[in-house]
């Protein structure tokens, strides 16, 4: 028999004093072991319960995070985009701001309206200040860039290998399938759906001016200058009415000398004379008593283009912005504030160049046309840019113009150096008017207008050279060019 060893205690003895040495250290494993363990669960159990805590501030239990799956992506719906477009078109509820950043088209129209659709991978191009275009932001520096116009949507296409095609130019981009791209052109946002393009009017960058009435059953005309607008619109009735129209009405404020900084200034004064044209009259009817209001005329009609001149001869026309810059922005308020549901094309009538040694030209201009001309068409181009007022008559080119012509004469094709004489050079004006206004309303051509004038004179102040057959043909060209081409000067020889 194994002899049991005993382990003694302090003092009196307890059951332990009496457990064996073998045993006594199995005891002490199990304890150690049970401790070590106990201790892991409790660590555990609270680091557990400070991580549900920390993520969830109500203390609850945190569900673990169940994992979607990708749904498949379907083509972008752009109904909504379309009945966007087309109701604010026709209602004249321009677009105020149009984005394209990150992946969705977003547009807000001026009554507050608002649509978002994804882009999924449409081209966007913008047309910046300077006639660039910028393809999802680069600039597009291709061998053949497309031009693309303001008021005209372009044509859009897709290659056989489905790159986007604008007006016939490869943008080495790829078209998209039902929206084939978007062209912001500043003026008119064009959105190129592979059924049709779709145009929405836009102010984000400048106010919007409409495009020219086309087709229409009615035109209404308001012009407002001095004798400049005289000069180029004293022969409108007669051609008009040789030209069998009769769904035209024209009014005509004048006062001689005047500013559109004055007329701004005095818009609700009288301060001018007014005529008036009806369908079928051969000439102007009123008279040249200073007692008209122009915000009289304004509000006669509901009127469809309203022509502003500024006088050549003074300073007002010579810089930008000057004074000019807020008088034309405050006349065009007015006309558009006057009628916001139709809402008036606005015109900018460019007039004439002084002759050679007239007192202008020699004061201001060292004597040189070129130099004069050069100035107020620069000016009128930053007009035109920040203004929104992008439609111009330039019957300073169509004088510069008819002055290259074999019909020139010694007094420049003046009555007395600056105002155009009373026959043919009028006679050319009225046809850049004609051309640019008439024309795409009633379809009639100025080539086809069997209106001449007869009267003769070379008496000082009252110069007038005929309109004949002759010599129609070549105004009627001057005019022409100066309609294609109103910043330049164009030989017609």
């Amino acid at each position: 028999m194994i002899k049991n060893e005993f382990v003694k205690g302090g003092g009196g003895k307890t059951p332990c004093d009496y457990i064996p040495a073998c045993e006594e250290r199995r005891i002490w494993r199990d304890c150690l072991r049970n401790v070590l363990y106990g201790g892991l669960f409790i660590a555990m159990s609270i680091c557990a319960t400070s991580c549900s805590t920390s993520d969830n501030d109500s203390g609850s239990p945190v569900e673990p995070p169940v994992e979607i799956p990708d749904e498949p992506t379907g083509p972008v719906d752009y109904s909504a985009l379309k009945g966007f477009v087309r109701e604010s078109a026709s209602a004249a509820d321009y677009c105020r701001s149009f984005s394209a950043a990150s992946d969705q088209f977003r547009l807000v129209s001026k009554a507050g309206k608002s649509v978002s659709v994804d882009k999924g991978g449409v081209p966007y191009l913008l047309l910046n200040a300077a006639g660039d275009i910028l393809v999802d932001g680069k600039n597009f520096r291709g061998d053949e860039t497309p031009v693309i116009n303001r008021n005209v949507a372009p044509s859009v296409s897709v290659s056989a290998s489905g790159n986007l095609l604008v007006e016939g130019k490869d943008l080495g981009v790829k078209a998209g399938d039902v929206l084939r791209c978007v062209i912001n052109a500043r003026k008119h946002i064009y959105f190129c759906f592979s059924d049709g393009t779709m145009t929405l009017p836009s102010e984000v960058f400048v106010p919007y001016n409409p495009s020219l009435p086309v087709d229409v059953a009615k035109l209404d005309i308001l012009f407002i200058g001095n004798s400049f607008t005289v000069d180029a619109t004293e022969h409108l009735p007669g051609m008009l009415a040789a030209s069998g129209i009769n769904n035209v009405n024209m009014t005509r404020l004048y006062h001689g000398g005047y500013t559109l900084p004055e007329y701004h200034a005095n818009f609700s004064s009288e301060v001018c004379a007014r005529y008036d044209y009806a369908p079928g009259a051969q000439s102007w009817g009123g008279n040249a008593t200073l007692d008209d209001k122009p915000s009289d005329a304004l509000a006669a009609r509901d009127w469809d283009v309203i022509v502003v001149q500024e006088h050549t001869g003074r300073s007002e026309a010579w810089s930008w912005p000057g004074v000019l810059g807020p008088a034309v922005e405050g006349l065009r308020d007015r006309f558009y504030e006057s009628r916001p549901d139709h809402r008036p094309t606005v015109v900018y009538l460019m007039s004439q160049t002084y002759s050679t040694g007239s007192d202008v030209l020699i004061r201001n201009f060292d004597n040189s046309r070129d130099k004069m001309f050069a100035t107020t068409t620069a000016v009128v181009k930053q007009l035109m840019d920040e203004t929104g007022i992008d439609m111009v008559v330039s019957t300073g080119a169509v004088l510069e113009n008819l002055r290259t012509s074999r019909v020139n004469n010694d007094m420049q094709l003046t009555r007395d150096s600056y105002h155009m004489d009373f026959g043919l050079s009028r006679y050319a004006a009225a046809c850049a008017i004609f051309e640019t206004v008439i024309t795409p309303a009633t379809g009639k051509k100025i080539g086809d207008c069997p209106y001449r004038y007869s009267k003769s004179s070379t008496e000082s102040g009252k110069y007038s050279t005929p309109v004949t057959d002759d010599n129609a043909p070549v105004a009627q060209r001057a005019a022409h060019e100066a309609v294609k081409h109103p910043f330049a000067v164009t030989s017609i020889d």
